[in-house]
């Protein structure tokens, strides 16, 4: 059960993350697609499948945040969860001139529910999950429409799990490496679809691989 939440959790952490990002994330710029966007993504696991919204503003270069609100839906469990996820990135070229670029950011993600019946009681469910570290990307014109985003991640993620029957509670804690790779496809300068690939290392709780698929709309200036 703890681990089917915590794989949820997870899959709306990295979608929140999608939304809050800039092209070291395959995302859009803050330069050419305004100071703030909208996204959705959709994300599947093992044991779930969820899908959130979020919005997010920033600056070409330097600090950027985002929040998103997710729904999880189990298999094999007649409930669903919400997640509620904050982030925050800083943005910068990996040197003077350059078009890469690296953003060391955080992420932090509140589980609520399911709630599940089983019979003796109702059993609580919620989740606790925080990811530091980087990500690094750089556009790629593919024709003078198409840009193609790539970009790879790393972070340390820390998850805590908790169930509470008849206020008796029983709880767990995960800790492991988040490695990420995808490729935003910039199709106008305010629209992009990303899909991507993550992989949990060293993970007990968590699902070891996550696919996501996101859409980001910048707002204009």
């Amino acid at each position: 059960m703890l681990r089917k939440l915590v794989s949820a959790l997870t899959g709306v952490a990295i979608c929140a993350t999608a939304a809050s990002g800039q092209v070291c994330q395959g995302e859009l710029s803050f330069r050419r697609a305004g100071s703030t966007h909208v996204g959705a993504a959709l994300t599947s696991g093992n044991n779930v499948t969820s899908y959130g919204a979020g919005l997010s503003r920033g600056h070409a270069q330097g600090w950027y945040s985002g929040a998103s609100v997710g729904m999880l839906d189990y298999s094999g469990i007649n409930s669903s969860g919400v997640a509620i996820n904050g982030g925050l990135g800083y943005s910068m070229p990996v040197q003077a001139k350059s078009r890469w670029q690296v953003c060391p950011n955080g992420n932090l993600t509140l589980g609520f529910g399911p709630s599940i019946d089983t019979g003796a009681g109702t059993t609580r469910l919620s989740t606790q999950t925080i990811t530091m570290g980087a990500s690094f990307g750089t556009p790629v014109a593919l024709s003078k429409t198409v840009t193609l985003l790539p970009f790879g991640s790393a972070s340390f993620g820390h998850t805590r799990a908790a169930a509470k029957l008849n206020g008796v509670s029983t709880s767990g804690s995960d800790n492991y490496l988040l490695l990420g790779a995808g490729a935003g496809f910039q199709l106008t300068p305010s629209l992009v679809f990303r899909p991507a690939l993550t992989l949990a290392a060293g993970a007990n709780l968590v699902d070891d691989t996550v696919f996501s698929l996101g859409i980001t709309f910048g707002l204009g200036h």
